[in-house]
């Protein structure tokens, strides 16, 4: 049986330590897709997580709300970490599926121009113009 409780606590104290963790709550062949990924892959997602404790300081997630039903889940959050010391927020969401008490399918929906693009200076500017060009 899931645990949405232990889920949560798992990710909002993510840690590379707690990150070996990952196979009480992934399936083996687990699928992954985000904006910029897409896999089935438990190992894979566990890499995912190892880079983002690479490249970035003091990563964490904050679950906001939680939808849940028998078979999947849905959750928002907000991704905080600092780049140069400068603190980022991404807000997003996840839908998660269930099997044996453990998440088959991952997919994370965020919007990479609001919560990346627009935070670059150079690249704001320039998918702003198209942002506009293509706005009613």
């Amino acid at each position: 049986m899931k645990d949405l409780d232990k889920l949560k606590y798992w990710y909002e104290n993510l840690s590379p330590e707690s990150l070996e963790q990952i196979d009480t709550f992934y399936t083996e062949q687990s699928f992954f897709k985000d904006p910029f990924n897409e896999f089935y892959s438990r190992d894979k997602i566990k890499g995912i997580f190892k880079d983002m404790f690479n490249k970035l300081e003091s990563p964490s997630f904050v679950f906001i709300d939680l939808i849940d039903s028998n078979e999947a889940s849905f959750i928002t959050w907000d991704f905080k970490f600092l780049v140069k010391g400068k603190e980022f927020v991404i807000h997003g969401s996840t839908h998660l599926k269930w099997e044996s008490g453990r998440i088959y399918y991952h997919r994370d929906y965020w919007d990479v121009g609001e919560e990346v693009l627009l935070k670059i200076p150079f690249l704001r500017r320039l998918y702003g113009s198209f942002r506009k060009k293509l706005a009613h």
